[in-house]
């Protein structure tokens, strides 16, 4: 009777290898990381795409319109060319009162659900003006989703002046192609995100990172770890070498450099191809 307990182990080992087999990457990687960057600061533009195009990877840029100058449009163009994605930022990028200095009148509570949704596509025909393409991703403004509310004293005398999650109907109005937040999943692995149907298919771990004034050390042990898992890391900068939120131009290299000499084993790819990617092979 004594090979009846290595016999069960073995036959649960197997059972449990084929429930819950492994995601798998395009050509054989162990993960992926997209690499984004926000608000469109001038350092995208002097720092951040041209170490991408030497290091021959590619990023995606979630463009805020008010930042943006018409002198600069042929440059974003070129950019969108050469294979870097330009994504939805708001115009105006509205966060909640408090979060940053900002005029009143872009404070999320200033905004309805509406008024959010008609900027989003207002930015989306500026994009297609640049890139061409008719859809974008979109990057929720501080990660907050949420618009309205007013005042404390208008709550206090209304209740529709509270606060309005703006998610269920922008993804509703089919505005943009897939949402960049660490609270909204993509694909989970239940239902699938786009269809509401039951999926057994395997779902990678997502993970989420904005480095801020980071070493180049500290972001490759960050992407070493999401290796780890076999899933996915999306990275969100802003200004590189210059601007604000801000890494040094030289730890953002010395991440692209890792990323190029370990294509083999990492795929590196723009936000929407890596989540059309995951869609397609987590149903």
């Amino acid at each position: 009777m004594k090979p009846v307990l290595p016999l069960i182990v073995l036959l649960l080992s197997a059972a449990a290898a084929a429930a819950d087999p492994p995601f798998t990457w395009p050509h054989g990687e162990h993960a992926a990381i997209v690499l984004t960057y926000d608000d469109a600061v001038p350092s995208d533009l002097t720092v951040a795409i041209p170490q991408l195009d030497r290091a021959n990877l590619k990023g995606t840029f979630f463009l805020m319109g008010k930042a943006m100058h018409a002198e600069d449009l042929p440059r974003w163009r070129a950019a969108a060319a050469a294979g870097h994605e330009l994504a939805n930022h708001t115009v105006n990028h509205p966060c909640y009162r408090g979060t940053y200095d900002m005029p009143p009148q872009y404070n999320s509570e200033s905004y309805s659900v509406e008024t959010l949704l008609s900027e989003i596509n207002v930015m989306n025909i500026l994009l297609t003006a640049i890139d061409g393409q008719p859809k974008h991703a979109f990057g929720t403004p501080c990660a907050q989703t949420k618009v309205g509310g007013g005042s404390d004293k208008d709550v206090d005398k209304d209740k529709n002046a509270e606060k309005k999650d703006y998610i269920g109907p922008l993804k509703a109005s089919g505005l943009v192609s897939y949402i960049r937040d660490p609270a909204i999943p993509v694909v989970n692995s239940q239902t699938d995100s786009e269809t509401g149907s039951a999926t057994n298919s395997p779902v990678p771990k997502f993970s989420n990172a904005a480095f801020v004034g980071s070493s180049g050390a500290d972001m490759i042990a960050w992407v070493k770890d999401v290796e780890k898992t076999e899933g996915v890391g999306v990275i969100v900068f802003h200004g590189v070498g210059g601007d604000y939120l801000s890494v040094s131009a030289e730890a953002h290299q010395q991440l692209l450099d890792y990323l190029a000499a370990h294509r083999a084993e990492i795929w590196t790819a723009p936000y929407s191809e890596a989540m059309d990617y995951v869609v397609k092979h987590a149903r």
